[in-house]
C-alpha cells in the first residue's frame, strides 16, 4: 500500500493520518540518498556568475557573484567561503566592489590559515608540519569569512535564504586560472590568445578565482555571464541560453545556464579567439579550436559521436547533458579537465591525419573526457576520499571501450601496465615503513604519487568487483546509479533531492547490495579499507606415481613492505596434454600446499599401451585442446616424457591485486609464449624466457617475431628478449645478427636488401603491425653486445645506414616516429668510453671517427628538427637525448647549457619536458658544483614558470629520482653541493609556500621527504639517519646502451592510457620500460617527460615551434616564431661538417661490412633442404599409417 502510493496510485483513502506518515516517511528515504551527509553549515542553492573586464595585457578579469545561501545551523554568525589568494576582495585591490548580505554591506576578513600553521613551525620538518596542516585544513577549511550584519542575525537564525554578493578582481593568476597568449614587438597581443580554468588541485580550482563553497557534495543550479570582446568566443559548463551585442563597442555577453545541480568544482569555462566546430554527425557536440587548428580539431574529434553513442549504449544511460563542448587550449596541465558538460583538451592531443602514432592515445583521451562526464561532473564524490570511486569508475568504463575499439590484446596489455605501475618494488633498506609524510584523508595535504597510485589501483578493485559480480550484474548498479541522478536531478525544487547526485563509498556499495542481494563487506575490507597488494610465489613438482602435480604457494610478509596476507581462493590453469584444466586451492597461510590431480598422462606412460607408429607420431606431435577452446599442434620434441603438465598459470583472469612469481622449467614457458593464446601469459613467458639463454630460446623468440599472428607489442618485446639472450650467448653465433637479416627480408629492397625499401605506411591491421616492428627491430638490434661490452660494429653501420637511406617521399604519412626511434637506436648503440678503454674527452676533436660520426648525425638531426619541426619535435628530442647519452658516456663534456636553452619558456613545452628532465637526471648522476646551481634553477622553475605543465613537472622527476635519498644523506654529507643548507631551506621554503598552487606544493614536499625523510635535515643539525620511510632510490648508468637486459624495451610504455595524470605513452616504439622511467634511467627520462599524464610524447602545440634563437620562419600553421639554433662552440665543426661527405663515408663503411662466406651460406642451405626433405617424408609416412590404423579400429 506505501508503495502504491509512492507511485501515485492511491488504493484506499482511509488509514488517515497514519497512512500519510507512512508516506512521508517513505518519500523522504526515497528523496534523500543513504549515507550522504552534509556536514556543512551551509548549503548554496543558486549561484550567478559575472565575469567581464577580461585584460590579457594585465592577465586580470573581474568577477561578481551573487550567492543564495540556505543555513543549516541555527544562530550563524558568519559564512565561510572558499576564495583563492589571487582573487583580490575590495579592501585588497583599487577597484569599485563590495560585499554585501541581502543588499546591506557586510564586514570580511581573509583567513590564511595555512600562513598561520607555517609560521608556528619551529623545526622544517615534515613530521611536525603534516599533522598541523591537517588538523588546520579540518578546523578551518575556507579563506573567506562574512560575517552576518547585527540587522540580520534574527532573519538568519530562523534558517531564511539570504542573498550574498561578492566582488573580486583576479589580478595575475598563478592557479586555477591560465592566460595563455604571446605579445609582440608593439606590445599587442597576437592572435591565438586565450584564457581557461583549470584543476589547482585533485578535484577543483574554481576557488581560485570565483569566491564559492568549493567542496563536492555542494551541488548548486548556475548561471554565467561573460563580458568578452566581440572577436572572443566564450564556452563554459553550462547550456548557451542568448549571446547579445553590449552596449559598449566591440564588445558582446555571452549568457549561460546550467539547470542540471552541479557542484562548484565541475564549473569552468575558456574565452579567446576560438573558432566553433559544430560536429558533422552529432549536432549536440560542438568543438572549439585555435586559430589555424580547425583542420587538426576536425579529424581528431571526429569519433567522439561513436565514442558517446557506445558510452550510452553501454551504460544503458543517455548523456547526462543537452549538449557537449571540446575546446582545446595551450598551457593546460592535464591532458584532459573535466567539466559539467565541457571538457578542455590540451593542444597536444590533437593530430594531424598524416600521423599514424598519436591516433590511439589521442581516441583514449577522447573516450575518457566522455567517461569522466558521467562519473567526476554528473556523479559527483562526496567528499575527496571518495574521489577515488568516481575516477576509478570513469578509467573502468573506458577501458571497456579500449577492448572494443583497439581489441582484447589492447586492454590486457593496458591491463598488465597499470598492475606494474601499483605494485611496490623491492626497496634498498628493509626497514618497516612507517606513518606516511603526508595525511591522504585531505586532497591539499596528499601526496600526487599517493593521488596517482589511487586512481589506478581503484580501477584495478573495480575491475575485480566487475569479475566478480558480471557483467550484466555490475551494470545494473551503474545503471541505477545514473537513472536516478538523472531522474532526481530535475527536482530542481526539493534541493534533498540532489544527493542522489553524489556518490560515496558506502553509498555504492549499499547500491550493489540493493541490486545484487550480495553484500561485499569483507571485499571492502580487504581490498578497499586496506593496503598493499598480494605477492605470491608458486612453484610445483609431478608425481609421476600418482599422476599429480605437488604445488607449494608462498607468501613472503615483512612488515612494512607493501605486501598484504591473503587467505582465499586461487586460480590455478594447468595446460596438459589432454587439455586445459582450472583448479582452485586454498590459501590459509604464508605457505600453503595443494595437490591437484592431472587428468593426463605423460608420453612415457603411454608408450606402453601403443604400437610403434602411432607412439611415433604421437611423441613428435598432438593435438592439444586450449583454454579457450582451440585444438592445435603442439611439437612435444622438448617436454618431459614424464610430465604431461605443458605449462601452469596462476590467477590467468585477474581476479586479485597481485604479483605472482612461477618456478617452472624453461620448456614450459617456451609453450607457453608459442601456444597460449591470452597476451598476458605470452608477455610473462617472455620475461622470464629472458633467464634462460639458450639455442632452444632464441629459436622461439625468433617465431614469435617473424609469427604475424602474435600481437604486436608482443612481436616488439620479443625482439628486446631475443637481443638480451644473444648478448648472452655471444659464443654461439657469429655473422649478421638474426634481427638484422630479418629486417633486411621484410624491410629491405628486393635488388641490395642492405638498403631499405621507400616508406609506405598503411593504415590497415597488418600493415600497422609491420609498422611498428619496422620501429622496435633496430631499437632492440642495437642493445645487442658482444663479450667485452662494445656494441657490434654492423649493427652501428646497420643503424647509420637505415637513417642516410630512409626514404618518406612516396609515403602519404608522416614517418616522423620512425625517424626518432632511428635516432634512439643509434643512442643505444654507445657504451661507455671506459668500456673502450678510452680516457677524459675534453673536445669533439678527440673523438674517435665513429663517435664524431654519431656526433654529427644527432646535430643534424637537432638542427633539422629546430628548422622544420617533426610532430611533437619528436625527433629533436631523440637527437637532445643522444647528446646527453654521449655526456654520460664520457664521449663529451658534461654541461647542461645546451639543455637550458632548450628548456626556455619560449620552446615548445614537448621539447622543454625533454630538456628539463635531462638537467634533473643529470644532477642525480654528476655530482658537481654545477648541478646545485642547475638544481636551485629547477626550484625557481617549478614556483614562477608560467606554465603548470612545467610546475608539476620538475617535482615529479625530483621525487622519483633526487639527487640523493634519505638513506645516504648523511654518508654524502655537507661536501656534496646539492646537500647544503640553502638547498635545504629552498626546498623547505617551496613546500610550505603558500601562494604556490598545492599539486606543486606536495610535489615539492615529496622530494622533501626523499631527501630528508619526517626528521630535520642532518645538514641543519638533524639526526644522521632520519626517520621515515626510505624511497627507494637509484642511480645507475642510464641508456639501453649501458645494459644488456632487454627491459629496455620501448613497447612496455607505449599507449598507456592509465598513466594520463601523470605519464602517458603512444603507440609507437620509442618509450622507456616502467623500471626505467620510476628508477630514474635518464636514457628514458626525457622521453617520458616528453609524454607527461598522467603521460604525452609526439603531439603538437600551439608554441611548438618557438625557441631561444633570433632566426624567425613560418610554422605549419603560419605563425611566425623564433628558431632556435645549436649555436654551442664545442658543436660548430661538427654541425658545419654534418651535410657533407655523407656517400663517401657509407661507401667506405660498406666495403668493410662483416659478411660471412657465401659458399658456407649455400652448404649450409643445402643441408637445411635435405634434413627438412628428409623430415617431410617421415610425417607423411607417419600420418598415413596412423590413418590406416585408425580405419582399422
Amino acid at each position: 500500500m506505501v508503495n502504491g502510493a509512492v507511485n501515485g496510485h492511491v488504493p484506499d483513502q482511509g488509514g488517515g493520518q497514519q497512512q500519510q506518515q507512512r508516506q512521508a516517511a517513505v518519500q523522504e528515504e526515497l528523496t534523500t540518498a543513504p549515507h550522504i551527509e552534509c556536514a556543512d553549515e551551509i548549503r548554496v542553492l543558486t549561484q550567478v556568475v559575472i565575469i567581464d573586464q577580461i585584460d590579457f595585457a594585465a592577465e586580470s578579469l573581474r568577477v561578481h557573484t551573487d550567492l543564495i545561501i540556505a543555513p543549516i545551523v541555527p544562530n550563524l554568525t558568519a559564512i565561510p567561503l572558499h576564495l583563492g589568494n589571487y582573487a583580490l576582495l575590495p579592501n585588497e585591490a583599487d577597484f569599485s566592489g563590495s560585499v554585501t548580505m541581502n543588499d546591506i554591506d557586510a564586514e570580511y576578513v581573509r583567513i590564511n590559515t595555512f600562513k598561520d600553521t607555517v609560521s608556528e613551525l619551529k623545526n622544517p620538518a615534515i613530521g611536525e608540519f603534516s599533522s598541523k596542516v591537517y588538523e588546520t585544513y579540518t578546523e578551518k577549511d575556507y579563506q573567506l569569512l562574512i560575517m552576518v550584519p547585527d540587522s540580520l542575525r534574527e532573519f538568519v537564525g530562523e534558517q531564511q535564504s539570504i542573498k550574498v554578493s561578492i566582488d573580486v578582481m583576479v589580478v595575475k593568476p598563478k592557479h586555477g586560472i591560465q592566460f595563455s597568449h604571446a605579445t609582440g614587438m608593439d606590445g599587442i597581443t597576437e592572435k591565438g590568445a586565450h584564457l581557461f580554468t583549470y584543476r589547482s588541485s585533485y578535484m577543483s580550482g574554481t576557488r581560485e578565482w570565483l569566491p564559492c563553497r568549493d567542496s563536492p557534495d555542494q551541488l548548486s543550479l548556475w548561471r554565467l555571464k561573460i563580458t568578452c570582446d566581440v572577436s572572443h568566443t566564450a564556452v563554459a559548463s553550462a547550456e548557451l541560453v542568448d549571446v547579445e551585442l553590449s552596449q559598449e563597442p566591440d564588445v558582446k555577453v555571452y549568457h549561460f545556464q546550467q539547470s542540471i545541480p552541479t557542484t562548484a568544482c565541475s564549473i569552468g569555462f575558456a574565452v579567446g579567439q576560438f573558432v566553433p566546430i559544430a560536429h558533422p554527425e552529432v549536432s549536440e557536440v560542438t568543438s572549439f579550436a585555435l586559430p589555424g587548428l580547425v583542420s587538426l580539431v576536425k579529424h581528431t574529434t571526429f569519433p567522439v559521436g561513436k565514442i558517446m553513442e557506445y558510452f550510452e549504449e553501454l551504460l544503458s544511460c543517455r548523456f547526462p547533458y543537452s549538449s557537449y563542448k571540446l575546446a582545446f587550449v595551450d598551457k593546460i596541465p592535464d591532458d584532459v579537465t573535466v567539466y559539467a558538460g565541457l571538457t578542455l583538451f590540451s593542444v597536444n592531443v590533437l593530430y594531424h591525419k598524416k600521423i599514424i602514432d598519436a591516433v590511439q592515445e589521442s581516441r583514449q583521451l577522447l573516450a575518457f573526457g566522455v567517461a569522466q562526464q558521467f562519473f567526476g561532473s554528473f556523479i559527483t564524490p562526496s567528499h575527496w576520499v571518495d574521489w577515488w570511486l568516481v575516477k576509478s569508475l570513469a578509467r573502468l568504463i573506458t577501458s571497456f571501450y579500449i577492448e572494443k575499439v583497439f581489441g582484447t590484446s589492447e586492454f590486457l596489455y593496458q591491463l598488465k601496465r597499470t598492475l606494474q605501475s601499483v605494485v611496490l618494488r623491492p626497496r634498498l633498506t628493509h626497514s618497516p615503513r612507517i606513518n606516511l609524510h603526508f595525511d591522504p584523508r585531505n586532497e591539499r595535504t596528499c601526496s600526487p604519487l599517493y593521488a596517482d597510485a589511487l586512481a589506478k589501483k581503484g580501477h584495478l578493485v573495480l575491475r575485480m568487483l566487475y569479475k566478480r559480480l558480471g557483467h550484466e550484474l555490475f551494470f545494473q548498479v551503474l545503471q541505477k546509479i545514473l537513472t536516478v541522478a538523472q531522474q532526481m536531478s530535475g527536482r530542481r525544487d526539493k534541493p534533498v533531492c540532489w544527493t542522489h547526485l553524489v556518490i560515496s563509498t558506502e553509498s555504492f556499495f549499499r547500491t550493489l547490495m540493493t541490486v545484487s542481494g550480495q553484500e561485499m563487506r569483507t571485499f571492502q575490507d580487504y581490498w578497499i579499507y586496506e593496503g598493499g597488494h598480494v605477492v605470491i610465489e608458486v612453484s610445483f613438482q609431478f608425481n609421476r606415481k600418482r599422476n599429480i602435480i605437488e604445488l607449494e604457494a608462498k607468501q613472503d610478509i615483512e612488515q612494512g613492505n607493501g605486501r598484504m596476507r591473503y587467505l582465499g581462493p586461487l586460480t590455478v590453469v594447468v595446460q596438459e596434454l589432454d587439455g586445459s584444466f582450472s583448479h582452485t586451492v586454498q590459501i590459509d597461510s604464508d605457505i600453503s600446499r595443494s595437490e591437484l590431480q592431472c587428468h593426463s598422462k605423460g608420453r612415457r606412460q603411454k608408450k606402453a599401451s601403443l604400437n610403434l607408429l602411432f607412439f611415433l607420431f604421437f611423441y613428435f606431435q598432438k593435438k592439444v585442446p586450449l583454454y579457450t577452446g582451440e585444438e592445435i599442434e603442439i611439437d612435444l620434441t622438448n617436454m618431459d616424457q614424464d610430465s604431461p603438465v605443458l605449462w601452469l598459470r596462476v590467477d590467468p583472469e585477474f581476479l586479485l591485486l597481485r604479483n605472482v612469481f612461477i618456478h617452472q622449467p624453461a620448456f614450459h614457458w617456451e609453450y607457453m609464449l608459442k601456444y597460449e593464446r591470452d597476451v598476458l601469459a605470452q608477455f610473462q613467458a617472455l620475461e622470464r624466457l629472458q633467464q634462460f639463454p639458450s639455442a632452444q630460446s632464441r629459436n622461439v623468440l625468433m617465431e614469435t617475431i617473424i609469427n604475424s599472428n602474435f600481437f604486436y607489442r608482443v612481436r616488439c618485446r620479443a625482439a628486446y628478449v631475443l637481443t638480451s639472450v644473444m648478448s648472452r650467448m655471444t659464443e654461439s653465433w657469429t655473422g649478421t645478427p638474426m634481427l638484422i637479416t630479418l629486417f633486411r627480408e621484410k624491410y629491405g629492397s628486393q635488388s641490395q636488401p642492405q638498403i631499405p625499401k621507400s616508406n609506405n605506411f598503411v593504415a590497415t591491421s597488418s600493415n600497422l603491425q609491420a609498422y611498428f616492428l619496422m620501429q622496435a627491430l633496430p631499437q632492440a638490434v642495437a642493445n645487442l653486445r658482444m663479450a667485452n661490452g662494445f656494441c657490434v660494429r654492423e649493427v652501428e653501420l646497420f643503424i647509420m645506414d637505415l637513417i642516410k637511406f630512409n626514404d618518406n617521399s612516396i609515403n602519404r604519412y608522416s614517418d616522423d616516429h620512425y625517424r626518432a626511434c632511428l635516432i634512439n637506436a643509434l643512442t643505444s648503440t654507445l657504451v661507455p668510453v671506459n668500456t673502450l678503454g678510452g680516457g677524459t674527452i675534453q673536445t669533439p676533436d678527440q673523438l674517435s671517427a665513429e663517435m664524431r660520426e654519431v656526433l654529427k648525425e644527432l646535430t643534424q638531426a637537432l638542427n633539422m628538427d629546430t628548422l622544420k619541426p617533426s610532430f611533437g619535435r619528436v625527433v629533436g628530442i631523440a637527437a637532445l637525448n643522444g647528446i646527453y647519452q654521449m655526456q654520460r658516456h664520457g664521449y663529451l663534456p658534461s654541461d647542461t647549457r645546451l639543455f637550458w636553452k632548450f628548456a626556455g619558456s619560449k620552446i615548445c613545452v614537448q621539447m622543454r619536458k625533454s630538456a628539463i628532465s635531462i638537467i634533473a637526471d643529470r644532477i642525480t648522476s654528476v655530482r658537481d658544483q654545477t648541478c646545485a646551481h642547475d638544481l636551485m634553477k629547477l626550484y625557481d622553475l617549478a614556483q614562477t614558470d608560467s606554465d603548470p605543465t612545467i610546475r608539476y613537472l620538475i617535482p615529479s622527476l625530483l621525487a622519483h629520482n633526487p639527487p640523493f635519498a634519505t638513506y645516504n644523506n648523511y654518508d654524502i654529507g655537507p661536501h656534496y653541493p646539492c646537500n647544503t643548507v640553502a638547498q635545504a631551506d629552498r626546498l623547505w621554503e617551496a613546500s610550505t609556500n603558500h601562494q604556490i598552487d598545492p599539486r606543486t606544493r606536495l610535489g615539492c614536499l615529496d622530494v622533501y621527504f626523499s631527501m630528508f625523510g619526517l626528521g630535520i635535515p642532518p645538514v641543519k643539525g638533524g639526526p644522521p639517519h632520519a626517520p621515515g620511510h626510505h624511497r627507494a632510490f637509484s642511480n645507475s648508468a642510464a641508456g639501453s646502451s649501458a645494459t644488456h637486459s632487454s627491459s629496455s624495451h620501448p613497447m612496455n610504455s607505449s599507449s598507456n592510457w592509465i598513466d594520463w595524470s601523470s605519464a602517458g605513452g603512444q603507440m609507437s616504439a620509442n618509450a622507456g620500460t616502467f623500471d626505467e622511467i620510476h628508477h630514474g634511467s635518464p636514457a628514458v627520462a626525457n622521453q617520458q617527460a616528453s609524454r607527461i599524464n598522467d603521460d604525452i610524447l609526439h603531439r603538437p602545440s600551439t608554441s611548438c615551434a618557438s625557441g631561444v634563437g633570433t632566426t624567425s620562419n613560418k610554422d605549419s600553421e603560419g605563425r611566425t616564431t623564433d628558431i632556435n639554433i645549436v649555436k654551442k662552440e664545442e658543436f660548430t665543426k661538427m654541425v658545419s661538417g654534418s651535410n657533407q661527405g655523407k656517400t663517401e663515408r657509407r661507401n667506405s663503411q660498406g666495403s668493410s661490412l662483416n659478411l660471412p662466406d657465401p659458399k658456407i651460406l649455400d652448404d649450409l642451405e643445402q643441408h637445411a633442404r635435405a634434413i627438412a626433405s628428409s623430415m617431410d617424408c617421415l610425417l607423411r609416412d607417419m600420418k598415413w599409417h596412423f590413418f590406416l590404423i585408425k580405419s582399422k579400429f
